[in-house]
């Protein structure tokens, strides 16, 4: 079949919107200047908040010690992820480049002081022998200190597996360098937290004052050793040790005996004052039906702490339709991943107090 020109023409334009179209809807536009953002935002949130679950990550690039399985350097999650950043798994500078994102976009989102980065440990057997065959990613603790010590806006969180057979040396180790929490990801590391191993863990942590960032619920983005792990009442077992456990992700994926792990969730605030739960990736594809849930609990925002699980991509045009228009355009149109998530968060409800509260939570630690 002949096209004429007009076919022609209009054809290239529409496959031009739906490039540019699919483009935007993962990276967004440009973002506005910094002033402009700092006058849209309430005066108590210009440059006074805190995200407690940012994630380090690199291929090893300059020395850091960070390393990435085969597996997951040629997977499409980690290419298009890094991609999103304007950054590839093969570029040699790709754990400096990396930081350097980060902090540009932190510095530009408007509310943020500062950001507790990441650690990741590797998998280890239940015989506390390292796994790195079932281990996605590794980011040392020592890499991850140097950065909060060399950058005012980062503040240290570890990353420790209990069942090493070292833990209570590493984590008396990074006590010393300032660490102000251990984040675990029980499905993913195989963590049983109500494992007797950990009874001597938690203490020190509560010796320390050290806060516990651990995944709650199901998870979907990495290979895992058990949802069962992910099941928030085994919180408990840190929780009654003492221990201000921060329940990542407010348990938002998953179900035991016939309830969500939300719900489960829920039942446990009045019970653990020490007990709090983050917001961190509630604007993504696979949990924003529950960013509404949330809103609407009312009862728990006095326990909630602002995280966004960076470097996950906040799905704006999902929102369409279920915020006003307005807003929904502004979290769309931007490309700063801090800021889409906050202008959603802010759009479904969420107090603002959330941006500050981490700094309560981690207080102990803060110097």
């Amino acid at each position: 079949m002949k096209l004429s020109r007009r076919q022609l023409f209009l054809g290239s334009a529409s496959a031009l919107a739906l490039s540019a179209s699919g483009y935007k809807l993962l990276r967004g536009f440009e973002d506005e200047s910094s002033q402009k953002i700092l006058q849209s935002l309430p005066t108590g949130l210009r440059g006074t908040g805190i995200d407690v679950h940012v994630h380090i990550l690199g291929s090893g690039a300059g020395g850091t010690g960070c390393w990435m399985n085969d597996d997951f350097r040629r997977s499409i999650q980690a290419r298009a992820g890094l991609w999103n950043l304007r950054l590839s798994v093969d570029q040699p500078d790709l754990d400096a480049r990396y930081v350097d994102y980060l902090l540009a976009r932190m510095r530009g989102a408007g509310f943020l002081k500062q950001v507790v980065a990441l650690a990741m440990d590797y998998v280890y057997s239940s015989r506390g022998e390292r796994d790195a065959a079932r281990t996605h990613f590794f980011t040392p603790n020592d890499y991850v200190a140097h950065l909060a010590a060399a950058h005012p806006e980062f503040l240290f969180g570890a990353s420790i597996h209990p069942y090493r057979v070292d833990a209570l040396d590493e984590l008396d180790r990074v006590a010393a360098q300032g660490a102000v929490l251990v984040k675990w990801i029980p499905n993913v590391h195989g963590m049983d937290l109500a494992d007797p191993r950990c009874r001597a863990f938690y203490r020190r942590l509560a010796e320390h004052k050290i806060a516990l960032l651990v995944h709650s619920g199901d998870e979907q983005a990495m290979a895992i050793a058990g949802q069962e792990f992910g099941d928030p009442r085994r919180l408990a077992a840190p929780l009654d040790a003492g221990v201000t456990v921060i329940a990542a992700h407010v348990a938002s994926l998953g179900s035991r005996d016939g309830r969500t792990n939300f719900e489960h969730l829920l039942e446990m605030f009045p019970r653990w004052p020490n007990l709090f739960a983050d917001t961190s990736a509630l604007t993504l594809f696979t949990r924003w039906r529950v960013l509404r849930r949330v809103a609407e609990h009312t009862e728990i925002h006095s326990r909630l702490v602002h995280g966004s699980d960076f470097p996950l991509p906040p799905a704006a045009s999902l929102f369409l339709g279920r915020i006003s228009f307005g807003d929904w355009c502004r979290a769309w149109l931007r490309e700063n991943p801090f800021r889409r998530d906050f202008l959603l968060k802010q759009a479904s409800g969420l107090p603002g107090e959330i941006y500050h509260r981490g700094y309560e939570v981690l207080a102990p630690r803060l110097h």
